[in-house]
């Protein structure tokens, strides 16, 4: 293609629109596509080193958290395809379900009862701080009342799959056992 023919097809009046086009081609090929529902037969499962049931007895209690508080282990879940191959980049909502009068829970640094990460490389979404001063925890459990017991649950959810319950029973500060 000799220089004039480049000039004339990127210059003059039309160049704006041909350029446009250009580019919106370019990122239809290259941008991949985000999955809003899973296919058939994919589903979501737990993983061994995140017990569906746990037990949390909280501590270090405030004049703003007088039962205490403390942190879930991370809680996570695994997305996995029909033929049982991970699903890679996938949305998973992590939301408490309870929404218990006394006790509040909470991902810290967001401060949010319910949020959504994507699945990595191996299909695992995890419910993890990823705030500096939390790195590693999971879901922070505060409680305005001391000495009760309560179970709260953790509710795992994928467009289109099955859900995934974590109950986990809270003892706050000054509860007898």
């Amino acid at each position: 293609m000799n220089t004039y023919k480049v000039k004339k097809f990127f210059g003059g009046k039309t160049a704006i629109g041909r350029c446009c086009i250009a580019i919106l081609l370019l990122a239809t090929l290259l941008i991949p596509s985000i999955p809003v529902n899973a296919a058939a037969g994919d589903y979501l499962t737990d993983i061994v080193n995140s017990p569906l049931q746990q037990s949390v007895r909280l501590a270090e209690p405030s004049p703003a958290a007088p039962g205490g508080r403390g942190y879930t282990e991370p809680l996570k879940v695994c997305a996995l395809n029909s033929q049982g191959r991970p699903l890679i980049n996938f949305p998973v909502t992590f939301e408490d379900i309870t929404k218990h009068p006394y006790i509040t829970v909470v991902m810290p640094g967001t401060n949010q009862s319910k949020i959504t990460v994507y699945t990595d490389n191996n299909g695992i979404a995890s419910a993890v701080s990823t705030n500096p001063n939390f790195i590693g925890k999971g879901f922070q459990i505060y409680s305005s009342f001391p000495g009760i017991r309560q179970t709260i649950q953790i509710k795992a959810s994928a467009p289109g799959m099955n859900s995934i319950i974590f109950s986990i029973t809270v003892s706050t500060y000054l509860y007898p056992y």
